[in-house]
C-alpha cells in the first residue's frame, strides 16, 4: 500500500521543544511499514518548535521574518533527527520543502511527481515540509496549508496513494469538542463529507500550529475526490494498531474503501 502519513506540530513538538522519544518511537513504526512492502512519504510538521528551540524561545513568534528564521534553522535540526532515526532501520531519507505556487503548472507538478516517485522507487523516505523561507503568504497573510493538512492531501493526490494518514493528539472527528463536552459523541467513520461534517470539525488549533479538525476535514474531502482514503488518528497510537483498525479512529471513506471499521460503540456518518 501507498501511504502518505502527516505529523503535526502538536505530536512533534512538545512546548517549544521537539518531541525526540516520541518521534524516535514513531520513526521505527513507520520503518517496519516500509520493510512489510509498503511505500511511505511524510509530510512532517515542527521546523518551526525546532528553531524556537534552537533560539530558546518560549513563545512563538508573530512577526514574519521571526517565523521565517525560526523556521530555516529548525528545518536543519529537524531533518537532521529524521536522518539519524531512520539509518539504524537501514533507511534513507530525503527533504522535499514546497510551497503552494509548487503545485500551480502542470509542469512543476510533475516535476515534484517524478522526484517523489523516483524517492519511493529507491527505497528512500521522503519527507515533506513546507518551504516557510519561500512561502511568506502561508507565514505573514492566511494559512494556505494550514499546519501541512492541506499539503499533505496534494502530495497524496500527486503521488497516488492509497491512503491519507493524519496522525494528530487526538482520536478523530467528534461530533462535539471532546475538549469543553466530555459528552461528545465519536465518529467511527464518515461515508460522505457534507456540510454537517465540516460543522462538527472543531475550530480551535494547537499554540505551535495551524491546523485543527477543520482543516483535516477539508484535507480528507480533497483526496476522498481522487479515491483516496483518509484516517484521522491520535499518534500515540501505533501506527500498526491505526491502519489495523484495532485503536480509535476516524476514517473517512472515498468510496472505494482500502479498510473495514472495527465493531464499537462509535458511530458511521
Amino acid at each position: 500500500m501507498r501511504i502518505c502519513i502527516k505529523i503535526g506540530t502538536a505530536l512533534i513538538s512538545r512546548g517549544n521543544r521537539l518531541n525526540y522519544r516520541w518521534l524516535k518511537g514513531k520513526v521505527r513504526e513507520i520503518a517496519a511499514l516500509q520493510k512489510r512492502g509498503n511505500e511511505i512519504v511524510i509530510v512532517s510538521s515542527g521546523a518551526v518548535a525546532a528553531g524556537m528551540e534552537i533560539a530558546g524561545r518560549t513563545v512563538r513568534p508573530t512577526k514574519t521574518l521571526e517565523i521565517q528564521m525560526m523556521s530555516g534553522i529548525g528545518q536543519v535540526r529537524l531533518m537532521k533527527y529524521y536522518k539519524e532515526y531512520f539509518k539504524p532501520e537501514g533507511i534513507h531519507v530525503a527533504q522535499i520543502l514546497l510551497t503552494h505556487h509548487n503545485f500551480s503548472s502542470k509542469n512543476e507538478e510533475a516535476t515534484i511527481r517524478e522526484i517523489m516517485e523516483s524517492y519511493i522507487g529507491a527505497g528512500i523516505i521522503p519527507i515533506v515540509n513546507e518551504n516557510d523561507i519561500i512561502n511568506k503568504e502561508e507565514v505573514e497573510f492566511q494559512p494556505v496549508f494550514t499546519d501541512n493538512d492541506i499539503l499533505a492531501a496534494l502530495v497524496a493526490v500527486r503521488i497516488k496513494a492509497e491512503l491519507l494518514l493524519i496522525l494528530t493528539d487526538v482520536d478523530g472527528l467528534y461530533q462535539g469538542n471532546p475538549k469543553r463536552d466530555r459528552q461528545a459523541k465519536f465518529v467511527e467513520e464518515v461515508e460522505l463529507i457534507d456540510h454537517r461534517i465540516e460543522q462538527m470539525a472543531a475550530k480551535e488549533s494547537n499554540p505551535l500550529g495551524l491546523g485543527g479538525m477543520a482543516s483535516k476535514v477539508q484535507a480528507a474531502k480533497m483526496v476522498a475526490s481522487h479515491g483516496i482514503d483518509t484516517i484521522v488518528a491520535n499518534g500515540r497510537y501505533p501506527v500498526e494498531q491505526i491502519l489495523g483498525r484495532k485503536v480509535t479512529s476516524t476514517l473517512f471513506r472515498a468510496g472505494c474503501p482500502v479498510l473495514r471499521s472495527p465493531g464499537g460503540g462509535g458511530h458511521s456518518l
